[in-house]
């Protein structure tokens, strides 16, 4: 009897916690560092801060300056990141002060850096500097191909800077993530404005929406594929659903024939036709054939071109015999006069 009443105790028991769970919720809003660059969770006791408001920060060693990315939301406690930070305050004039001074150590630092780099001929190219931990910190960002033995590097910028430096190699992308380029479009790059994060991008996303495989028109300013080839990816595979694939053989109204290509918005496919030529249908008109069904076709359409050779080259032999027949009056004696 007391094991058959245990359960009914102990689903009281998980009730209670459930509700706690529940209530405890804490207010926690989005940071960003940069434009378009990484989101991070903070907690917060200001429920009015607003998007695109910078605030000061707690971090590791000192406070850190970040751009509210969204705003502020009550999440349960499990959701929040362990040993989660706090947002301390808005921006205030000494912080603007602050973090212009901040901008100018980094450019001294930035230039420092790259006096170094050109001395000792690193194969690295210095892409921005960063302040952190309330001035103690430097962190060097640089584009390099390989991995790059940078540690003499750091013990000559210690000495001169007298801060803590960090050193971070980033790719291609995030070269000019962080400078920010000017693509073909005219326009600022997508990576500078907006996206947050790379998604691999590959040469089947162009030949799906049948973008002709140029390297000078599908790469980007950083030499890689472009980022918007993935925005109307998936609409092409949703429109692609259903259609004849390359290659098909199928019958037409023009007769039977092979797929040589799509168009996908159109819902078009165009079709080789076995007797000759190139057609465009809709693919609703195209019906698939069997592999039987194809080997007939192609050997109809084999003999048909066979008599049809054979009837041009009779035809052309009964051509040249009227025109010898046309010749041979030209060629007769003329009748004797009296």
């Amino acid at each position: 009897m007391d094991m058959q009443e245990q359960p009914t105790q102990d689903s009281t028991k998980t009730e209670g916690p459930s509700e706690q769970a529940e209530a405890k919720k804490r207010l926690a809003v989005w940071i960003k560092f940069r434009t378009a660059g990484s989101v991070y969770t903070f907690a917060t006791d200001d429920a009015t801060l607003k998007r695109d408001e910078r605030v000061v920060l707690e971090a590791d060693e000192g406070t850190s300056f970040g751009i509210v990315a969204a705003p502020p939301k009550e999440v349960c406690e499990k959701e929040l990141p362990q040993n989660v930070k706090k947002v301390l305050r808005r921006f205030t004039e000494e912080d603007e002060e602050i973090a212009a001074k901040q901008r100018e150590r980094a450019l001294e630092c930035f230039e420092a850096c790259r006096e170094r780099i050109k001395a000792r001929s690193l194969p690295m190219k210095l892409v921005d500097v960063e302040i952190s931990d309330s001035g103690r910190k430097a962190v060097f960002i640089f584009f390099a191909e390989e991995r790059v033995d940078f540690r003499t590097l750091v013990k000559d910028l210690a000495g001169v800077l007298r801060m803590r430096i960090e050193m971070r190699q980033v790719g291609s992308r995030d070269e000019s993530k962080i400078i920010g380029c000017i693509g073909p479009c005219g326009l600022t790059t997508c990576c500078s404005t907006h996206l947050r994060q790379f998604k691999s991008i590959s040469i089947s996303m162009a030949k799906h929406q049948g973008l002709a495989p140029n390297p000078a028109k599908l790469t980007g300013m950083c030499g890689k594929l472009k980022c918007c080839l993935d925005y109307e990816s998936a609409v092409y595979e949703a429109c692609r659903h259903g259609l004849p694939k390359v290659g098909a053989a199928v019958r037409c109204p023009s007769g039977p024939g092979k797929v040589v290509g799509h168009n996908v918005l159109k819902r078009e496919c165009t079709v080789k036709l076995y007797g000759g030529g190139e057609a465009r249908f809709a693919c609703d008109q195209c019906q698939a054939l069997s592999q039987q069904e194809r080997e007939t076709a192609i050997d109809s359409a084999r003999q048909a071109r066979e008599e049809g050779e054979e009837r041009r080259r009779l035809g052309g032999r009964d051509k040249r015999r009227r025109d010898r027949g046309r010749r041979e009056p030209i060629n007769a004696k003329e009748p004797e006069k009296k």
